[in-house]
This record gives C-alpha cells, structure tokens and sequence, in this order.
C-alpha cells in the first residue's frame, strides 16, 4: 500500500499532467490557426499532436506514480484540464498570440533588413553594369541597322546587277548550245 504522501504526489502529478495536455492542446489550436493548414496536413498534424500528446502523458504519468493506471489519475487529469480551462488557457492564448504576431513581425523586420542589405550589396554592381550594358546594348544596335543597311545595298548595288547579267548569259548559253545541235 502506498503512503499518503506518494498518493498526494501521485494526484498532484495528475492535475499537472492535464494542465499540460490543456497547455499542449492550447498551443496546438494557436499554431493552427496562424498556419491554417490544408485538410489532409490538418488530420496528419492532429493524428501528431495526440500520438505526441499521448507520450507526453504516459512518461508524466510513469513519473508520478510508475505508470499505474487507477481512478483517480483519470480524476486528477480530468480536474487538471478544467483548472487549465478556468484559470489559465486565455492567459496562454494570448500570450501564445502575442508571441507568435512577436515572432511573425521579428521575422518580417530581419527580412527586410536583409532586403535591403542586398540591395545596397548589389546596386553599384547593378549599376555599373547598366551603365556598361546599355551603351553597349544601343551601340549594338546600330551596328545592328547598319548591317541591315550594307546588306541591302550589297544585295541590290552588287547582286542584282550580276544576277540580271547571269540570267542574260544563261540564255545566250542556251541559245548558243541549242543552236549547235539543233537538225538542219
């Protein structure tokens, strides 16, 4: 038979072990409610919370009276949970709230400033490279226009002349060829 002592400790144990679940469960729902995950990541995350909830309990309640299992441990969860729930869950959800907005703006704030590290990292090399890359980039062009322009005066200053004159000596050739065989 246990003492008095080791029963009080084992129930007090209890009462902790369903503040905790309370604890737990508030986090979850917090957590939740920030993320908003979608359903089958939802059923995965809770089938997690109850596995690691259940953990959680069977170690706490293998501490606190070497995992026997009796009325009164169900009671002192029970009494544990409701006590969490009047007393101590709105002062947990606000303050799991407030930490998570805390955290979410911490967040926000070093990725701007680390934004903004990179940009004044990075800008004079944006910038020497416009003022390289578009001097270069409208030279280029006009070298671009200029090509088109020699290419079309090359095609009708020196080819179009040659080509008339070819298509003038291919007749003259054919000519020349059929008369020599032609049946007098």
């Amino acid at each position: 038979m246990q003492s008095l002592e080791s029963q009080v400790f084992a129930f007090i144990v209890t009462v902790m072990m369903g503040i905790t679940v309370g604890v737990l469960f508030d986090s979850y729902n917090v957590t939740k409610g920030f993320v908003c995950p979608r359903k089958v990541v939802a059923y995965v995350s809770d089938l997690l919370f109850w596995v690691i909830t259940t953990v959680v309990v069977f170690f706490m309640l293998l501490v606190g009276n070497w995992g026997e299992l009796r009325f009164y441990v169900l009671l002192g969860v029970i009494v544990g949970i409701i006590l969490y729930i009047k007393l101590l869950s709105r002062i947990v959800v606000w303050g799991l709230t407030g930490l998570i907005i805390f955290i979410k703006k911490l967040v926000k704030y070093f990725l701007k400033t680390a934004r903004f590290a990179w940009f004044v990292i990075t800008y004079p090399f944006i910038l020497a490279g416009n003022i390289v890359v578009i001097p270069i980039g409208y030279i280029g062009n006009i070298v671009s226009a200029a090509g088109r322009l020699a290419k079309r005066f090359i095609r009708k200053a020196v080819f179009t002349p040659f080509l008339n004159r070819a298509g003038s000596v291919r007749k003259t050739v054919r000519r020349v060829w059929h008369g020599l065989f032609k049946k007098k």
